[in-house]
């Protein structure tokens, strides 16, 4: 394991649960944040880096189940798109060595032009920080997450939709 993915590893390790940010509320533009468990990522396969960025952009209630969608600049200069996802504030500690994984012209001051949109991978442009009620947004996957079928004795069925 390379010494910044060590790091990295050992900083999202120490998610501090109580400064966890509000599931009403989001991470701010240009907070530095560390996200909680990422599917497909849950050991670091695709790089503990992928949990610590900054926020770049927050286009609200247009993610998966109404969640919020931010997207995060991450140490390896690439954007990423999360949605239906926890976020964790650092104090100064991890912050300060959060900060040293990414390289020095990489700061929300230095490397964004919030006069340019950003793009999901997907389409949807969208210039500026916070982007409320836009009609340029990915379509909603509302559908029910699981979905519990009882068959009786008598061969009746009753469906719960999670």
């Amino acid at each position: 394991m390379k010494d910044d993915s060590l790091k990295a590893k050992e900083i999202v390790d120490n998610r501090d649960f109580e400064n966890m940010v509000s599931t009403t509320k989001h991470p701010e533009p240009g907070e530095y944040v560390i996200t909680g468990i990422q599917a497909g990522n849950l050991r670091g396969e695709r790089g503990w880096q992928k949990y610590i960025g900054y926020v770049v952009q927050v286009r609200k209630k247009v993610g998966a189940f109404g969640s919020d969608i931010v997207l995060l600049r991450h140490p390896d200069g690439k954007l990423g798109h999360h949605e239906n996802q926890s976020f964790f504030r650092m104090n100064d500690f991890w912050l300060k060595k959060a900060k040293t994984l990414f390289p020095d012209e990489m700061t929300p001051d230095k490397h964004e032009d919030y006069s340019q949109p950003y793009t999901l991978s997907s389409g949807y442009p969208e210039t500026g920080k916070i982007i409320y009620n836009t009609e340029n947004k990915p379509p909603r996957d509302d559908r029910p997450l699981a979905k519990i079928t009882v068959t009786n004795a008598d061969g009746d069925k009753t469906v719960t939709i999670l």
